[in-house]
Parts: structure tokens; C-alpha cells; sequence
């Protein structure tokens, strides 16, 4: 296993659609070494979420993870899960907007309008199918991955260009 380089903006991977993955080579364990470097990569760069194309590998993958919210929040948290060839069905169509930052586009964020609500059908990591609702920052998280996996990064979804700013001091 290792720790993957993350891609940056301006790496050609970042922006071309990812190819499918074949569930018959899910169920072969074919990128479970592919998957066990997501985990560690992310791990170590502290990421809530991370793209097969964002370390090179163009197949529709991701790996996302959220976080219980506060001490006193009733959001249930989401352990680290790999999603394989992820489609979505929009449950709200009212866009929220909200804060975004990715290990792509490093020391930068910028308020992204998301869908509050959708279905997610999936393969997990083994192949089986998954089948779930996301919502809120669960939904922004799933989404935003699935970007990747289209070539899209989150400040081509920016509507107020002012709101991009930097997460660190120079």
C-alpha cells in the first residue's frame, strides 16, 4: 500500500470523463490495492474525500467519509466508503450554497451551490449494489467526488467568483 501524489489543477486526469469499472473485476479484487491507497492517501492529507483520478487512476471510483457534526448534532457520521460507478438521482432540487475545498486545488475554497438531496445507486468496493439518500453535507460530499469522475473540479460550479478565497496566510 502507499500514499499516492494527488493530482493538482492543471493535470489533464482532473478534467477528462473516468471510465467505468467492470463489476466482475470488483468481485476479483482487481483494485483493492487501488482502494487501500485511497484510504491511506486521504488519511494522510486529511481529506474527506478523494476521486480515482485525483492520484492518476481515471476509472469512476471514489473514497468519502463525513464526519458527526458537533457535540450535540443527531447527524449520524459515514466511515471511510468507496463508491464504484456512481449514479444519482436529484431528491431536492433546491441548491444550497456552501463552502468547498479540495486536495486538488490546493489552499483555496469557494462557495459551491449543491443539490440539498439526492439517491445514490453505486457498487460498493466487492461489487454488491448500494442504494442510500444523502443529504446536506452528506450529499455535497458525494457529489463533489462524482465531479471528478466527470472532469469537472468544484470552481467550475462557482456562480460569485468573489467568494474564492484563500484557506491559508502567506
Amino acid at each position: 500500500m502507499a500514499i499516492l501524489k494527488v493530482m493538482k489543477l492543471g493535470a489533464e486526469v482532473l478534467r477528462r470523463p473516468a471510465v467505468e469499472i467492470e463489476p466482475k473485476d470488483l468481485k476479483r479484487g482487481r483494485f483493492r490495492g487501488l482502494f487501500e491507497d485511497l484510504r491511506e492517501t486521504m488519511v494522510e492529507y486529511s481529506g474527506t474525500g478523494l476521486a480515482a483520478p485525483q492520484v492518476a487512476a481515471p476509472v469512476r471510483a471514489f473514497l468519502y467519509m463525513v464526519e458527526p457534526t458537533g457535540k450535540r448534532s443527531t447527524a449520524l457520521g459515514i466511515p471511510p466508503t468507496i463508491l464504484v460507478n456512481p449514479s444519482f438521482e436529484v431528491l431536492d432540487p433546491k441548491e444550497v450554497e456552501d463552502w468547498e475545498g479540495c486536495l486538488s486545488v490546493p489552499f483555496l475554497a469557494a462557495r459551491v451551490p449543491r443539490s440539498r438531496g439526492v439517491r445514490v445507486r453505486a457498487l460498493s468496493e466487492t461489487g454488491k449494489p448500494v442504494d442510500f439518500v444523502a443529504e446536506d453535507f452528506h450529499a455535497r460530499v458525494v457529489l463533489h467526488e462524482n465531479d471528478h469522475l466527470d472532469g469537472v473540479v468544484y470552481l467550475d460550479r462557482v456562480k460569485d467568483r468573489a467568494s474564492i478565497r484563500y484557506t491559508i496566510d502567506f
